[in-house]
């Protein structure tokens, strides 16, 4: 890739990061579907539309992450950057599910399974320990809530980090494959190899082996400039028809069900979904790299703050969403007064942890004698 910065990948992961409040505070309200709190009344639209969402969001934060490494191993030895892994995902990880996941758990608790004990009595006991089976951590106990995307990433970037490193040649099979990746047939083979992946078994309920090949097509992604000119130049093409086949999906889950599993039309509009998945993702990037491209005060703070309010987040919205469904409103009411609570707090909370040297170091941000802006290489956007 060029020298230029890249601040359309910051601007994709804020936007996303963002996506995420009013995403989880859906689910409050989802039909049929358990969370931590549920609201009195449930809509469909909400529904749709979370599911909607589902289906490019997390693949498009991995994606990132994909290209993020890339960027990052331009400049650091695979030493330095898997001793950089372990302090901004493992770290923060572990801190989350000893201070942050617990009081989720135990809102979940009391209102999913009527747990009667104080928060302290939940910590002391180690009811927040236990796991029952066939039931997850909605209803008490056990469980990494929304964490499990960083220890998903943790894992990957570990176990990707021997294919990988430092600047690469134009000769080499990874350019040649992110070559091939930016035309048209090659949207068809990104498709295929995340079909086989989501053919492998799942772990607590969600599919590492698909995530991890999305994490790789954003690695492979940067490794030319051939990629994000295509992207650029199919956006029109690619976006919209994403956008379709997202909604597609969405729309026969019903009939998706009632298929056999396996079958060659399971397995013919599971590659339809898995392509305009991806290619809905090429569509962001393109469009991203040709509008987002450009930073400012509010990108630099934002692209701080992106990670540690993804840990906070999950929490903040739980916790007011126990409260607010309680309150005699419409569900769009509550919906709107969740969002916007949970928004101030946890940039509240941001405000405060941001500040102390200790915090920032558990929730993997960089020390605060560092530019808080961008990083110093002039390719890489913000990580996670």
């Amino acid at each position: 890739m060029g020298s230029r910065r890249l601040h359309y990948i910051d601007w994709l992961r804020v936007l996303a990061v963002l996506l995420l409040f009013p995403f989880h505070t859906g689910r409050v309200f989802y039909v049929g579907e358990a969370f931590y709190v549920k609201g009195p009344q449930e809509s469909a639209l909400v529904t749709q539309v979370g599911e909607f969402i589902d289906v490019w969001h997390m693949p498009l934060l991995f994606v990132l992450a994909g290209a993020s490494t890339y960027l990052a191993l331009g400049r650091r030895s695979r030493r330095e950057y898997a001793f950089e892994r372990v302090r901004r995902l493992l770290v923060p990880f572990v801190f989350g599910m000893l201070l942050l996941i617990p009081p989720q758990t135990w809102y979940g608790a009391r209102f999913n399974s009527g747990y009667r004990g104080s928060y302290l009595h939940y910590l002391i006991s180690g009811d927040f320990l236990r796991v029952e089976p066939g039931r997850d951590d909605f209803f008490g106990g056990l469980g990494t809530g929304h964490l499990w995307f960083i220890i998903f990433l943790f894992v990957f970037s570990l176990a990707a980090l021997p294919m990988w490193g430092g600047r690469l040649r134009d000769d080499s099979r990874l350019v040649g494959l992110s070559r091939v990746l930016a035309h048209p047939a090659g949207w068809l083979l990104a498709g295929l190899a995340l079909l086989a992946a989501e053919t492998l078994p799942e772990i607590g309920g969600q599919n590492p082996f698909t995530y991890f090949v999305f994490f790789v097509l954003g690695y492979l992604a940067m490794c030319s400039e051939e990629f994000v000119d295509a992207a650029r130049r199919w956006a029109w093409l690619t976006f919209p028809i994403g956008v379709t086949g997202a909604v597609w999906w969405v729309a026969i889950s019903g009939w998706r069900n009632t298929l056999a599993d396996p079958s060659a039309a399971l397995a013919g509009i599971g590659l339809a979904g898995m392509t305009a998945a991806w290619l809905l993702i090429i569509g962001l990037l393109g469009v991203g790299s040709s509008l987002l491209d450009r930073t400012s005060p509010t990108l630099e703070y934002l692209a701080e703050s992106s990670y540690p309010v993804y840990i906070l987040h999950q929490t903040a919205i739980v916790a007011v969403a126990f409260y607010a469904v309680g309150i005699d409103a419409p569900w769009a009411a509550q919906w709107t007064a969740i969002l916007a609570v949970s928004v101030a707090l946890t940039f509240l909370c941001y405000e405060g942890l941001r500040r102390i040297a200790w915090l920032r170091f558990l929730f993997g941000m960089r020390p605060r004698t560092s530019k808080p802006s961008l990083p110093s290489d002039p390719r890489v956007g913000h990580q996670p």
